[in-house]
């Protein structure tokens, strides 16, 4: 592979995302690709329906949990300086840090957060207002959150484990969390439009959210942004594209900033791409968590990546570290699910003949199941996951409703309902109206064959 095979294909590329941003009606992305030493900056469409103002490669998006990846490098330069210990209870630097369960408290470490195995309880987007001490309330709430499972059992995605590591960085540096991100990795990185302050955004072109209205047109959400408390979890964060593969350059070129400064160790790096905990319901089974990164293999090719989704927008990020490849996908409403399916799969196989995995889908009869053991509801923080089986519609299929809850409610004003088939006892696949694809993994089965947990991204328990 080389870099040439990026610059001849520019005008393929800029033609797929006109054409597949349109056919998904997706109001405007912004896509960066890095192939070794080339670097190609694409955008399409506009920031805001409202205004008409278009969509060009310096317009700042929302990156949501890209921004995870972010934290994670500021926590490691404090490994890298002896301030902190991978291993060492989170309580250690946070002396006043709380959990409903005092337990598990003493005992979740800072590893623990940066791979989501921390076990509390994650979608806490409770408000605590945009100024500089919202970190340190969000925190302080932290002490009514229970445990989804055992700290360090297994993998559960968790945003609220990213806020406890932002405190933990505003404790141990004495500064707020975006002046450390903005002196530590954004000025040595030469970031210029990239913030988590919205006195900054509004001095760029910026997009906004949207949804989509029931005839289908698309509508700029109520609200544009999230709580500032959250930004260590991805809130706020507002980038370019070539931005965000600025950052990424910065970990395939092993820690080093562009100008040679060392703003990661080579070992930093490739510990955050190591894998530590299986991912389930992953493409394959291939799938593992690092500390920040997601892991895979594709085609036999080493993948890191991650994703972020904020409030009508989703972002996209997948880089084959071996192979010099980086691709950023920036978009400003749902369906960029199924734009970036589509551009994914086409950039990934033009540029370096791989395949990008989707979910394993149904083929042929589905297995013969006791579906009727799987019924009831399972919950966790911010959404209840109703399950029912109903052999007066299809036999050998669940009907799963999906009910936000808490402040999430007031973003999602009704439940989605999906049908999950089975794969086999544990893995059921799932699409939803947006495009977005699946499956849901059911675990902790008892004796009578009734799983007690389902999984699809967050780990949610059986009630009742």
């Amino acid at each position: 592979m080389s870099s040439t095979r990026l610059l001849d294909r520019v005008p393929a590329l800029e033609k797929a995302l006109h054409a597949l941003r349109q056919h998904h009606h997706v109001p405007g992305a912004s896509l960066a690709i890095q192939q070794y030493d080339a670097v190609v900056e694409l955008s399409s469409g506009v920031a805001n329906v409202r205004t008409g103002v278009t969509v060009t490669p310096d317009t700042l998006f929302q990156i949501g949990s890209n921004t995870k990846l972010y934290t994670t490098s500021l926590v490691m330069q404090l490994v890298e300086e002896g301030r902190v210990e991978l291993d060492s209870p989170v309580i250690t630097y946070l002396p006043d840090f709380r959990l409903k369960d005092p337990e598990a408290a003493a005992h979740v470490t800072v590893r623990q957060l940066l791979n989501h195995t921390s076990g509390i309880e994650g979608d806490h987007f409770e408000a605590f207002g945009p100024g500089d001490e919202s970190l340190a309330r969000y925190v302080e709430s932290m002490a009514h959150l229970g445990q989804i499972h055992e700290p360090g059992e297994r993998f559960s995605y968790c945003n609220s484990a990213f806020v406890a590591a932002g405190r933990l960085l505003e404790v141990v540096l004495g500064r707020r969390y975006h002046e450390v991100l903005a002196e530590r990795l954004l000025r040595p990185l030469g970031l210029k439009h990239t913030t988590v302050l919205i006195e900054e955004m509004i001095g760029h072109r910026y997009a906004v959210g949207h949804y989509f209205d029931e005839a289908g047109a698309a509508r700029v959400v109520a609200q544009i942004m999230m709580d500032r408390s959250a930004a260590p979890a991805g809130s706020l964060t507002s980038a370019s594209a070539a931005d965000v593969l600025g950052f990424v350059r910065m970990h395939l070129n092993g820690g080093r900033a562009p100008d040679g400064t060392a703003v990661l160790s080579a070992s930093s790096v490739a510990l955050m791409q190591s894998p530590t905990v299986a991912r389930p319901g992953s493409p394959g089974g291939r799938g593992q968590q690092g500390l920040g990164w997601r892991t895979d293999q594709w085609d036999g090719h080493r993948v890191i990546g991650h994703g972020g989704g904020t409030i009508g927008q989703l972002s996209f990020l997948e880089v084959m570290p071996d192979d010099g490849l980086a691709v950023v996908l920036l978009t400003n409403a749902p369906s960029g699910a199924r734009l970036w399916r589509d551009l994914g799969q086409y950039v990934f196989q033009a540029l370096a003949g791989v395949e990008m995995p989707g979910p394993v889908r149904p083929t042929g009869e589905a297995p013969r199941l006791p579906l009727n053991l799987y019924a009831g509801a399972y919950e966790r923080l911010s959404q209840r996951v109703e399950i029912r089986h109903d052999d007066a519609g299809v036999a050998d299929e669940l009907q799963a409703t999906l009910i936000p809850t808490g402040p999430l409610a007031a973003f999602d004003e009704e439940a989605e309902r999906i049908r999950l088939r089975p794969l086999d006892r544990e893995h059921f696949y799932y699409s939803t109206r947006d495009g977005d694809e699946g499956v849901f993994t059911f675990d902790d089965f008892d004796a009578d064959g009734r799983p007690g947990t389902v999984f699809s991204g967050r780990l949610a328990r059986r009630v009742g």
